[in-house]
C-alpha cells in the first residue's frame, strides 16, 4: 500500500516543479492549474499515509482463526500475570493483572459496500486486555491494558466519531465474555463473524498431576 502513495507524493513534487517552472516563465493560468493538481496530489499522499500507517497495526481477518493464547499465572501468590501470544505470529506480552478476571477487546475494522470494491478486506487489532475483581457486580468500571500502538490516522475511532471515514469503514469492538485469572489456566481466543469465543484448554497435564498429589 505504501508504493503507490510514494508515486503520488514523487508526483506531487513533480507537478510543484512544473508549476514553478511555468510561473518563472510567465504561463500564470498553466502554472496555477499544476499547482492546484500538486496540492491535491500532496493532500491525498498525506492523508493515505496516516491511514496506510494505521491499518500496519492491524491483522487481516480470515475468519474462525485463532488470534490469540492466554495463561495465566501467580508468582508468589501476587497478583494474577497473564501471557498472551498472539497467533500466527507467535509474538508474547506479559501483563500484570490488576483484578481477579480478564477479558480481551479486539477492534474489528470492516468496509462498506463502497470501499469493499476496492479489494480491501475485514482486519482487525487486539486492543485492551480488561481486568477487574471477581466481586465486581456492582458496577464498577473494569481497568483497561492497552496492548496496541498508535500510529497514523485512526480509521476506526474516526467511523465511530462520524467524520468522513464512516462513509468507507464499519467499526465493530468485540470483548470475549469475562474469565477466572486462575493460576495455570490456559485459553485459546477465536474469531469469527459472529464475534469473538474463548476455548478453555484447562491445566496443563503436569499442573493437573501435581494438583492431585
Amino acid at each position: 500500500m505504501m508504493a503507490p502513495l510514494l508515486v503520488l507524493a514523487l508526483f506531487a513534487v513533480v507537478a510543484g516543479l512544473i508549476a514553478w517552472s511555468r510561473w518563472l516563465s510567465g504561463r500564470r493560468w498553466a502554472a496555477g492549474g499544476n499547482l492546484l493538481v500538486a496540492t491535491a496530489a500532496a493532500l491525498a499522499a498525506g492523508i493515505g499515509w496516516g491511514a496506510a500507517r494505521h491499518l500496519e497495526t492491524y491483522e487481516t481477518l480470515t475468519g474462525g482463526q485463532a488470534i490469540a493464547s492466554i495463561r495465566v499465572e501467580r508468582v508468589d501468590a501476587g497478583r494474577p500475570r497473564i501471557t498472551l501470544t498472539r497467533l500466527p505470529s507467535g509474538r508474547m506480552q506479559v501483563i500484570e493483572l490488576p483484578g481477579e478476571e480478564w477479558r480481551l477487546a479486539v477492534r474489528e475494522l470492516g468496509w462498506t459496500a463502497r470501499a469493499a470494491v476496492l479489494g480491501l478486506k475485514a482486519m482487525y487489532r487486539i486492543e485492551s486486555l480488561d481486568a477487574r475483581e471477581s466481586s465486581a457486580a456492582d458496577g464498577a468500571s473494569p481497568v483497561a491494558v492497552t496492548l496496541a500502538g498508535r500510529r497514523g490516522v485512526d480509521l476506526w475511532e474516526g467511523a465511530v466519531g462520524g467524520s468522513a471515514w464512516s462513509a468507507a469503514v464499519v467499526p465493530r469492538r468485540l470483548t470475549t465474555e469475562w474469565q477466572p485469572a486462575i493460576h495455570g489456566e490456559r485459553f485459546e481466543i477465536l474469531l469469527d463473524g459472529e464475534g469473538l469465543a474463548v476455548e478453555r484448554r484447562g491445566l496443563p497435564a503436569s499442573a493437573g498431576e501435581a494438583a492431585g498429589r
